[in-house]
């Protein structure tokens, strides 16, 4: 589930009165208790589990051997990019092969490959030269990252170009004569002040009393507190950076091939080191800026070695040594590929089998948390304060709260040792819809359905909805073809305690009836003659759309294509988004269910004559801007 708006600040560990841990050369492992120890929580099963062979049914037991494979800490996390993610795609596309069904991804394979990677300026590569003085990276230099606010171009390549200066940044009393800096390298001083920072208008959220976050469990109380908000709109953050300069007409306005602005001593480390950073991300359709002048921030030595005199002394005209450089921003494939997994059993109906039923879940989750945190302090403070994991604010503690939390620790502390953990191993996000949505391909494979069955391992959800987006605007089978959409997000966890409404057969479900009234209609018939029916939670499905629920997974994405969707979901819990969303505390049982149910409405939808009619969209309903 992508956090969108609501990802909380890392969790605090002085608030817990837990020592903080230092952070590792490589991630932490989670310690497993020995066996034949007590458990800490009520809802954790076993550290481990041993694979064994899964079964044409949909069981608890098959979806244990899956996710514990799936959400193991060697997957890392299964960030997009990265080779956990890459390791859980291959497994996924595996299954799909040994089960024996139907390629649809590129090129005869089970992958669609996003155009997703870093993007960025190579520091290894990079080069700017003045006369025959090398600048090193960093240290004199570093390259302006394009952006619509600088107006500045993706890169430079010039040889031998003069250098020559135009006073301070932004002084606009400076008059120039273009033609003095056609073609040349204009060389600018930073203005004294790149920022300011807005007055404090509060503390922090993180130091905010527990006691004054309001109360967000479950859809209607959310409700509640959105319309409370907007009725009565707070201050903005406290302490949050304005720029307070503007684009300086003469670096563009002159047909300069280059600027350099003399400001790196002033510059952070931070703010240094992310001039050479490479955000991951999907290939632009096309460069920033891509016809401006690109441009470097230089020290005061490095101006120096370029004019021969101190920066102090520069006076507007003055022209320095030719300037050799090469640098680009640019973007480029990731090592390991992000990939949708996609495979398709086909229908045996003449008539039905051109048609697809869709099911889909997302495989990708958050990576590696560069903060080492205590497992089990991290879940006592979650378990008293975060009921909805990073849905709920990082907050101080009351003192009945605090006891509450003390008592935890010092129970898991009498059970096992502190447990190091940096690994976010996502088993409820979406390592639970994933192994569903295999459960469901291996039931479907023995039996014959009258329409096709498409299955979509979705990537990039935890990115902004990248991959259904990808899938749904380069298609591999006609879109027009698919009758109906079932995704699944957080499918592991709904005990009682856990979230608003819960139970051993509850399920969440949004969006059936925006699109499709019929659709909404089909499943409720298939659950009223069930023989195992669930509970359903329609709370949040309304047009209020408390915590931007409807707007923060894959379902989005089928719906902007007007194909009939349904969101199924057993709810937000603890670990959302937590160093603990790990494969122990997942109800195999309950997700067990769902996925049967899944199966029995797919199969009835599958084998249905007529497909869902499309009534329109609902204009009560959130459009999430899509």
């Amino acid at each position: 589930m992508n956090p969108a708006r609501f990802v909380a600040p890392a969790l605090l560990l002085a608030l817990v009165s837990v020592p903080s841990l230092p952070a590792q050369d490589r991630p932490a492992s989670k310690t497993a208790p020995v066996r034949g120890t007590r458990t800490v929580w009520s809802d954790e099963g076993p550290a481990t589990w041993a694979p064994r062979p899964t079964q044409n049914a949909i069981t608890a037991n098959d979806l244990r051997t899956r996710l514990y494979q799936f959400a193991d800490d060697s997957m890392l996390g299964r960030r997009i990019g990265e080779v956990g993610n890459y390791k859980g795609t291959e497994y996924i596309a595996r299954e799909f092969r040994r089960l024996g069904l139907k390629p649809a991804g590129d090129s005869g394979s089970f992958f669609q490959t996003l155009p997703f990677g870093p993007i960025g300026f190579d520091a290894a590569t990079a080069k700017l030269t003045a006369a025959s003085a090398s600048l090193t990276p960093k240290k004199d230099w570093v390259p302006t990252v394009p952006t619509l606010a600088n107006g500045f171009g993706p890169g430079v390549s010039i040889n031998g170009v003069p250098a020559v200066y135009a006073g301070q940044w932004g002084d606009s009393a400076a008059m120039i004569d273009a033609n003095a800096y056609r073609g040349k390298v204009i060389v600018f001083t930073a203005a004294p002040s790149a920022q300011r920072v807005a007055p404090s208008s509060g503390a922090p959220t993180s130091f905010v009393s527990c006691a004054d976050v309001p109360d967000k469990f479950g859809a209607n109380a959310a409700i509640a507190e959105e319309a409370r908000q907007r009725a009565n709109p707070s201050a903005p953050p406290a302490r949050r950076p304005v720029p307070t300069f503007l684009r300086d007409p003469r670096a563009t306005g002159t047909g300069a091939v280059a600027v350099l602005v003399i400001g790196l001593d002033d510059m952070s480390t931070q703010q240094v080191d992310a001039a050479f950073a490479q955000p991951m991300g999907m290939r632009p359709a096309q460069p920033l800026n891509a016809n401006a002048p690109g441009a470097a921030t230089i020290s005061r030595a490095a101006a120096e070695k370029i004019f021969g005199k101190k920066a102090s002394d520069l006076r507007v005209g003055d022209v320095g040594a030719p300037i050799t450089a090469d640098f680009r921003h640019q973007w480029r494939m990731s090592a390991h590929p992000a990939r949708n997994v996609i495979a398709v059993l086909p229908g045996s109906d003449p008539t039905l089998a051109s048609e697809y039923v869709l099911v889909g879940a997302h495989n990708d989750h958050v990576g590696v948390n560069p903060v080492v945190v205590d497992h089990d302090s991290v879940r006592a403070y979650n378990m008293v304060v975060r009921r909805q994991g990073a849905n709920d604010p990082v907050c101080t503690p009351t003192a009945e709260q605090q006891r509450k939390i003390d008592s935890l620790i010092a129970r898991a502390r009498s059970i096992r040792a502190p447990r190091r953990d940096s690994i976010m191993n996502g088993a409820d996000d979406d390592g639970s819809g994933t192994v569903v949505l295999l459960e469901l391909a291996e039931k479907f494979a023995k039996q014959k359905t009258g329409r096709s069955i498409i299955f979509v391992s979705h990537q990039g959800e935890e990115g902004g909805l990248l991959g259904s987006r990808f899938f749904t605007d380069n298609p591999t089978i006609p879109l027009d073809k698919i009758v109906a959409a079932h995704n699944m997000d957080m499918v592991g966890k709904g005990r009682n305690w856990q979230v608003k409404y819960g139970g051993p057969n509850s399920v969440q479900m949004l969006g059936a009836r925006r699109l499709s009234r019929q659709f909404g209609d089909m499943i409720d018939s298939v659950n009223a003659n069930s023989a195992e029916p669930m509970a359903i939670d329609k709370s949040w499905d309304v047009p209020a759309n408390p915590l931007n629920r409807f707007c923060r997974s894959d379902q989005v994405n089928y719906v902007r294509k007007d194909i009939p969707t349904v969101y199924m979901s057993l709810g937000y819990a603890v670990d959302y988004h937590q160093h603990t969303d790990e494969p122990r505390y997942i109800d195999y049982d309950h997700a067990a269910r769902l996925g049967r149910f899944v199966h029995e409405v797919m199969t009835a939808i599958a084998n249905r004559p007529e497909k869902p009619a499309i009534a329109g969209p609902d204009p009560t309903m959130p459009t999430c801007n899509r």
